[in-house]
């Protein structure tokens, strides 16, 4: 019976140091899905955003989050493609292209189907949105201290009426 007891004792022991605690687990799912509202305002630290500011953010990521994410999924990038796109982007930034000369490299270099193409343009015209909201919430000084620029202020094409 002793013999019984320390044996079982033994397995219990083993079986809890060697079994992965949930606790665990839930750490490493969390470091992997960075939250909306927390790297917005991590983007935007050098503004100083105010409490009120601040919830305001979290309330526009938590209403545009789950849109983002379900177009972001919709693109369906593979493992392949994605190690292309930030391959891609990290060389623009060295080469220093920027705009639709960027876009169009890093669409080349990850080899994008038209769908997928569609769905990207459909995540940065959403992602624009969210950023705009931002930035609207944001003072004049703040702005400055972020480094946004006022929007341009050109001449609209006028249509030909024929």
């Amino acid at each position: 019976m002793r013999h019984f007891t320390k044996t079982l004792l033994f397995v219990g022991l083993v079986l809890a140091v060697a079994s992965p605690s949930p606790a665990a687990d839930e750490k490493k799912e969390k470091k992997r899905q960075p939250n909306l509202a927390n790297q917005t305002l991590k983007r935007f630290a050098k503004a100083e955003l105010t409490d009120e500011q601040q919830v305001k953010v979290k309330v526009l990521a938590a209403e545009h989050g789950p849109k983002l994410a379900a177009v972001r999924k919709k693109a369906a990038l593979s493992a392949e493609q994605k190690a292309a796109r930030s391959k891609a982007l990290k060389d623009n930034k060295a080469a220093g292209k920027k705009g639709k000369e960027a876009r169009a490299a890093v669409e080349a270099a990850a080899k994008l189907s038209d769908d997928q193409k569609a769905a990207m343009a459909e995540f940065r015209k959403a992602n624009r949105a969210f950023n705009a909201k931002i930035v609207a919430l944001l003072s004049p000084e703040q702005k400055q201290k972020q480094g946004i620029k006022a929007p341009k202020k050109g001449k609209k094409k006028k249509k030909k009426v024929s």
